[in-house]
């Protein structure tokens, strides 16, 4: 029985209830947060505290952010699951709506917190890298919603749905202007000339808490790192291709549409940066154990 918080309160899911006014089902209005936990610890919680009540504030939402409170909610759920590695998502939307045109806020927001086992599906693909497909759908960089993670999530799931039917993993979107901006649920880098350059929030691309990771890392690691534009044909040339979001960390990718990246498979920097990756979140669960 999967047991969530609604609101502060623990319930079986089953159980769990919003009112059908509620802001999030109606209009799609809130904001998500999907954290990826290994050994109990949820990793990053303050970037995606830091995210989530950016995305409060572009929505104007109104909800009280204690984050230590919200945390040992998080613990409370992840315990009364069993869970210690998990996919841990917290949803907040805008709550009860009245009045036509629906603008008006009625009630509190929804605060809903969920866990379920961590789908280690990507340990394997990892070793294979991903291939990916250029879609002709711009993501609009200039709309306020593009650098917050909103719960009007249809565009995103329609562009991954249609790289699967079309045979691939995942889909790469450009912005109006053609740069590019992102994957549909994921941050791209290139490397070409060891030289590692991502989209700018700017041009369309999500402020990921694993790209922050990744810039941060890589600058520790002496690599020459960049968030600048880039084009279609700077992620066909490059020599190596990776994509990032919380939960599958750092994903090769070996291929865009049928033009194969390199050689083919997982290159040598992104080996690396996943390793210190790996090295990092297993040094904080040590000291977790250790404290």
């Amino acid at each position: 029985m999967d047991i969530i918080s609604l609101n502060g309160e623990f319930l079986p899911l089953e159980d769990a209830r919003v009112p059908a006014t509620d802001g999030g089902l109606l209009v799609g209005e809130g904001v998500f947060e999907t954290i990826r936990v290994e050994a109990g610890q949820l990793l990053a919680f303050a970037d995606h505290m830091a995210r989530l009540a950016r995305g409060l504030r572009v929505l104007g939402i109104s909800w009280r952010l204690d984050p230590e409170e919200l945390l040992a909610r998080c613990h409370a759920v992840l315990d009364a699951n069993s869970l210690a590695d998990a996919r841990l998502r917290i949803t907040v939307t805008r709550g009860p709506l009245r009045g036509h045109p629906i603008v008006e806020t009625e009630g509190e927001a929804t605060e809903l917190v969920t866990a379920t086992r961590l789908d280690t599906r990507s340990e394997a693909q990892r070793e294979q890298g991903w291939r990916v497909v250029l879609l002709p759908w711009p993501r609009n960089e200039r709309s306020p919603l593009a650098a917050i993670k909103c719960t009007s999530y249809a565009e995103s799931l329609m562009a991954r749905r249609q790289a699967r039917a079309m045979g691939f993993d995942e889909a790469l979107l450009l912005n109006t202007r053609g740069a590019v901006a992102e994957a549909s649920m994921a941050n791209i880098f290139v490397v070409s000339g060891g030289r590692l350059a991502t989209p700018r929030v700017e041009d369309g691309a999500l402020p990921g808490t694993m790209r922050a990771r990744v810039l941060r890392l890589a600058e520790r690691l002496g690599i020459d790192t960049h968030a600048e534009p880039l084009s279609a044909e700077d992620v066909f040339s490059a020599e190596e291709v990776f994509l990032t979001n919380a939960i599958m960390q750092i994903m090769p990718v070996v291929g865009v549409g049928e033009r194969m990246i390199d050689a083919g498979s997982p290159g040598a920097l992104t080996r690396h940066l996943f390793d210190a990756w790996r090295a990092e979140v297993e040094a904080l669960i040590g000291e977790s154990r250790r404290g």
